[in-house]
């Protein structure tokens, strides 16, 4: 394994990176590029006698990567306001937006299978939240209150230039950028990450104005080594990247290969256990346990876990749209609650998420089975869900329950499993005929 990698693999299972996702994650759902959008705007408004004039200066603006310039050089032409340009931002994403069903398609879902907690974008779009299942809603670099000390304890998202949702929050031109980066917060973002983790960039190209400069400007800040992963870099620019922005190039080759596969693969090799924490292929815990075995007894759902409010999820709705009785929703509701802090304390305690991910096949297999004996005989989704709760009371684990050792699930967390299961968009978990006309937003 390459130093630089082998470096930035200790430090990922030291807990001590953070990923700074680009554009370039979102090229498979067909997101506009910074300059897909800007020569869509300035189709819709070069009209009558500013055509000639707008396009030729936009066009000399792009042909150097300075989306800034061609911003200002619409807003000029085409007297637009920045609200106006934000909302037709939002309206293009949306508009071009494809959905991926298949994971293999995108990066998405391999940082989901990752254990990073903070994640940094400069995207517009929701396919991190709607990938990560984050434990808390995604937030603005405003939000960001640095007088709380849990900013790495849980999963969350923090969206640096805005995004979809706001279109009043989105950073577009210089004037905006200006205001942001004027603004303390993002200084305390970078001194609050960068004082103990290692900033991962991924997605990114370097050769725009607008990702360099806000690297550049911002130097002062990146305290420590940070990391970005390049598709065939030369030697030149990976040196000029660690002189004049402190990066370190984690290289990648395309030719014979993607984009999708070369980061996946090195993703997977950053989550690696380090070899002198081995044992029988698990990873070790401070004190020798295992980890991989989850040895050491997990705690599950607490009372207060079951006060969360479930309503808006997936799974939820899919149970809703069968008109299944509120008293079965409810009980379902806590099976799921109980389920989702079983698995979440099993990742932190370090179980393979290769073993969870075979488990989660036998629960949707055992839902297959009770689909055909009951469901499409009798057609009653009441009963076809208390059928399959009863499957999985006592679940067998098979030749995986000696991973578990004293952290094997109970009935309860045996019956959520399916919902997890049916909150996940990209499974084909009903539980009647009916289905929603667009899948929602998560």
């Amino acid at each position: 394994m390459d130093g630089n990698l082998e470096q930035l693999r200790d430090a990922y299972h030291d807990n001590k990176v953070v990923p700074f996702i680009g554009a370039g994650l979102s090229v498979p759902f067909k997101i506009p590029t910074w300059g897909d959008l800007i020569r869509a705007i300035t189709d819709k408004y070069a009209k009558d006698n500013i055509e000639v004039m707008l396009r030729s200066v936009v066009d000399w603006h792009l042909e150097s990567n300075d989306y800034w310039g061609a911003i200002d050089e619409i807003k000029k032409y085409a007297r637009l306001a920045d609200q106006d340009i934000q909302k037709m931002i939002v309206t293009l994403i949306k508009r071009n937006k494809e959905h991926v069903k298949d994971d293999n398609l995108h990066n998405y879902s391999d940082l989901a299978k990752m254990k990073f907690k903070l994640h940094l974008t400069t995207n517009y779009e929701n396919l991190l939240y709607e990938h990560l299942k984050s434990d808390e809603v995604p937030i603005l670099l405003k939000e960001l209150d640095f007088s709380t000390q849990d900013m790495f304890d849980e999963k969350r998202i923090c969206h640096l230039h805005g995004y979809t949702a706001n279109p009043g929050s989105i950073v577009i031109s210089r004037s905006s950028y200006e205001a942001l980066y004027s603004n303390e917060k993002y200084g305390e973002l970078l001194k609050a990450v960068t004082s103990s983790k290692n900033l991962l960039f991924m997605g990114f190209s370097f050769d725009d104005k607008f990702v360099s400069n806000l690297i550049k400007d911002y130097k002062q800040y990146l305290n420590g080594i940070h990391y970005i992963l390049l598709a065939n870099p030369t030697n030149s620019r990976m040196r000029e990247l660690r002189e004049d922005y402190g990066l370190i190039t984690i290289p990648y080759e395309t030719e014979g290969s993607t984009h999708v596969a070369q980061i996946r693969k090195i993703l997977n090799q950053i989550a690696e256990p380090q070899v002198e924490d081995k044992i029988n292929g698990f990873p070790n815990g401070s004190d020798g346990t295992p980890m991989g075995s989850a040895s050491s007894v997990v705690l599950g759902a607490g009372l207060a876990h079951f006060k969360k409010n479930v309503k808006g999820n997936l799974f939820y709705k899919k149970l809703k749209l069968e008109n299944i009785d509120e008293s079965i929703i409810e009980l379902s509701s806590i099976f799921y609650v109980a389920s989702e802090e079983y698995m979440r304390a099993l990742k932190q305690a370090g179980m393979s998420l290769d073993v969870i991910g075979a488990i989660l096949g036998k629960v949707f297999t055992k839902y297959k089975e009770r689909y055909v004996d009951t469901y499409k005989i009798y057609g009653n989704s009441e009963q076809f869900l208390t059928v399959i709760h009863e499957s999985l009371e006592e679940f067998d684990f098979g030749r995986y329950a000696v991973l578990f050792e004293d952290n094997k699930s109970d009935e309860n967390e045996n019956r959520g499993l399916i919902h997890l299961l049916a909150e996940d968009e990209t499974m084909d978990v009903w539980w009647g005929k009916e289905r929603f006309n667009e899948q929602p937003d998560q």
